[in-house]
């Protein structure tokens, strides 16, 4: 079955995988990360309902694991003629052919592809740490959950008022019939 929702998603995860490599990578290679980023988008998806952590907007999976495997891209695809050169006279200019090429195109000695993985690393474990101290002092305080009551409702309903989303309603002809709290007209299939 398609999901217009996931379908969306993988788009803005194609956009988001090739945002760090847009000025260093060649047209082709650019198709092939939004590709994959389609792919690492719908694994990260899965991974997160699997592990029973609520990402209703799949924030994680289209920012994060999107945005890493784009990081991770720069260091595979990019064309050493793109890559950073540094100012005339530093002795890294290599006569204005770049400083470094993605593992994958010639002229590579891995130093860029390395020092994406460091800095991916490094953002997870500053994230994480940072992450692990707001949420910490939120449940200390007591203020990371909303009550048993709010929650049972739903934010939706107890904190703005209406349902985000329709109700299922019953089978019709083998498909399923949507209906808002609001719309109260009966129609015939």
């Amino acid at each position: 079955m398609y999901d217009l929702g996931h379908t969306c998603n993988s788009l803005l995860g194609g956009l988001v995988g090739i945002t760090a490599g847009c000025a260093s990578v060649p047209v082709w290679a650019s198709i092939i990360i939004g590709f994959c980023a389609a792919f690492v988008y719908h694994g990260a998806s899965c991974l997160m309902r699997k592990l029973k952590i609520d990402d209703p907007l799949d924030a994680f999976a289209v920012h994060g694991a999107c945005g890493f495997w784009g990081l991770i891209a720069v260091g595979l695809f990019t064309a050493k003629e793109y890559s950073y050169a540094p100012a005339e006279g530093n002795s890294h200019n290599n006569a204005g052919e770049g400083y470094d090429a993605g593992l994958f195109m010639p002229g590579t000695r891995g130093i860029l592809f390395a020092t994406q993985l460091c800095a991916g690393i490094i953002m997870i474990l500053w994230v994480t740490t940072m992450s692990g101290i707001l949420f910490f002092s939120l449940k200390m305080c007591g203020m990371l959950r909303v009550d048993r009551a709010e929650e049972d409702a739903g934010a939706d309903v107890s904190k703005h008022g209406g349902s985000a989303y329709p109700e299922q309603m019953p089978m019709v002809n083998g498909a399923a019939c949507t209906k808002t709290k609001n719309d109260h007209a009966s129609s015939s299939v």
